[in-house]
């Protein structure tokens, strides 16, 4: 069994934590999911203080107030995580780590912790994967490495691994699709000018729950790679993966048996430093309202680009 040689405190992860959260909400203009979010760092914050003052018992209560109304909020399994740490129970820290990163894909930190408790476990194989992880979203993990390297062999592929070229997923680019919407959208010649204009941007308006589940899809499809990393900042990124999206359904204009939100564009690859474009590859998919369309065709599209990515390191 090893320790890493640097245990931060629960303070400076709880603060780590509560900065990575506003990048984890999914923003709405609703001013009641504003509020909702607050209130769930406000409870955040106060299961930290118990933390601190060595009640874990009591911080999980506080924390269960969340799960039992969000089970998706990744601040809250990190401090459960933390809090479990306090009370001897490396198993479930180290579960409740893996699903804060689950929850907020990229989240070097959590992997660290995570690999940190399964090294605590002697689960080495688990540590070595965290360790990558963490390693892949941008987290200096030299230490963690040290440490198992003397303890056993690293995984198969780990030079690969170690290599992956670390992505940061922008926000979707619909400006094509809102520029030219006119003529992206069905009714053409047919349709008075009045009627098309602005019609885009209400597509666009209508479609943000959908266009956020497809960062969400990307962000999670990277994270599980082999051969690319996720990062959380773009000054840590080697490629900006961008959707530039010229073609939206008008779900109000569709026919009600086939109301999918297909979306068509390019996906690209930008260099980090150059902003050329490294790899481009026309789309479409068929629904991103769809979680089950939404993944297959994700699915195939990741197999293309990590062909790309293997390419590109032999």
């Amino acid at each position: 069994m090893f320790s890493f040689s640097s245990r931060r405190s629960v303070a400076r992860f709880l603060c780590f934590s509560i900065v990575v959260c506003l990048s984890i909400v999914v923003a709405t203009s609703a001013a009641s999911g504003e509020q909702q979010q607050s209130e769930e760092m406000q409870i955040v914050r106060a299961a930290e203080q118990l933390v601190n003052q060595q009640q874990p018992d009591q911080a999980l209560a506080e924390l269960q107030k969340i799960f039992d109304e969000n089970d998706s909020f990744a601040p809250a399994y990190f401090v459960a995580g933390l809090a479990y740490d306090a009370k001897g129970d490396k198993r479930k820290a180290y579960e409740n780590m893996v699903k804060a990163a689950e929850h907020n894909p990229g989240w070097g930190q959590a992997h660290r912790q995570a690999s940190l408790y399964a090294a605590d476990m002697d689960d080495l194989d688990a540590s070595w994967a965290q360790a990558i992880k963490a390693h892949q979203s941008g987290t200096d993990m030299s230490d963690a490495f040290n440490g198992l390297a003397s303890e056993s062999q690293g995984p198969d592929g780990l030079d690969a691994a170690m290599a992956a070229p670390r992505v940061f997923i922008a926000p979707v680019d619909t400006t094509t699709f809102e520029n030219q919407a006119d003529n992206a959208l069905a009714g053409g010649a047919n349709s008075s000018a009045t009627s098309r204009s602005g019609r885009g941007k209400r597509i666009v308006r209508e479609a943000a729950p959908d266009i956020v589940r497809w960062g969400l899809e990307a962000k999670s499809q990277f994270s599980e790679s082999r051969a690319f990393g996720l990062v959380q900042r773009p000054e840590q990124a080697q490629y900006i993966l961008v959707f530039e999206i010229d073609s939206m359904t008008d779900l109000s204009a569709s026919s009600s048996n086939t109301r999918q939100r297909r979306t068509r564009g390019y996906v690209k690859l930008v260099d980090a430093e150059s902003g050329e474009e490294a790899f481009r590859r026309r789309v479409d998919f068929r629904d991103i309202a769809s979680y089950g369309d939404l993944n297959r065709d994700f699915s195939l599209l990741m197999d293309i680009m990590e062909e790309w990515a293997a390419e590109r390191q032999r």
